[in-house]
């Protein structure tokens, strides 16, 4: 409390509550700060959600058309497209499906042309340059992809018998 020109006291904060104000700022401020990444982590966690997303959208393609559908990836692993019927042949001979969403356009993915993944690097791929899900959502072989950008890895991983997709952060 202070004392005003009509000899009143007013009330006022003291030195002891002020730095307890700005102790709780400064440890939710570190709190705040600790939990935000940088953006080339964030474009590794997008990335790894687009490729996740994608691998199990074949999966359900095949499964809801009877029809296999593979997951072919290209041979510097920067991009990768969805193919109907895949025989083989490499990346540039596979014709990918029309995209379920986006009409008029296949279904291939050059990360680097995804808004704010361009540092963003495929690989290792573990089960090869492809994998294709049966008609009963089965992969032909379990696997992983491993996306890096700054820091930050993720694993995005095809179970050998279920063919479920999963996401995790790389341990390295």
């Amino acid at each position: 409390m202070t004392t005003g020109r009509d000899g009143v006291r007013e009330p006022a904060y003291t030195l002891a509550e002020m730095i307890v104000v700005v102790l709780v700022l400064a440890i939710a401020a570190a709190i705040v700060i600790g939990g935000i990444g940088t953006t080339k982590d964030s474009q590794a966690i997008s990335a790894a959600r687009v490729l996740a997303s994608d691998m199990a959208l074949a999966r359900n393609l095949a499964v809801t058309t009877q029809v296999p559908h593979t997951v072919v990836f290209s041979s510097d692993l920067q991009s990768y497209k969805v193919v109907a019927n895949y025989t083989g042949g490499g990346y540039a001979l596979a014709t990918a499906v029309e995209h379920p969403v986006r009409a008029n356009e296949r279904f291939e993915v050059r990360l680097a042309s995804l808004n704010g993944m361009e540092s963003v690097v495929v690989g290792p791929v573990s089960f090869g340059t492809y994998v294709t899900f049966d008609a009963e959502g089965d992969p032909s072989n379990g696997g992983s992809v491993t996306l890096r950008s700054g820091g930050t890895g993720m694993v995005i991983s095809v179970e050998a018998l279920t063919g479920a997709v999963s996401v995790a952060r790389s341990a390295e």
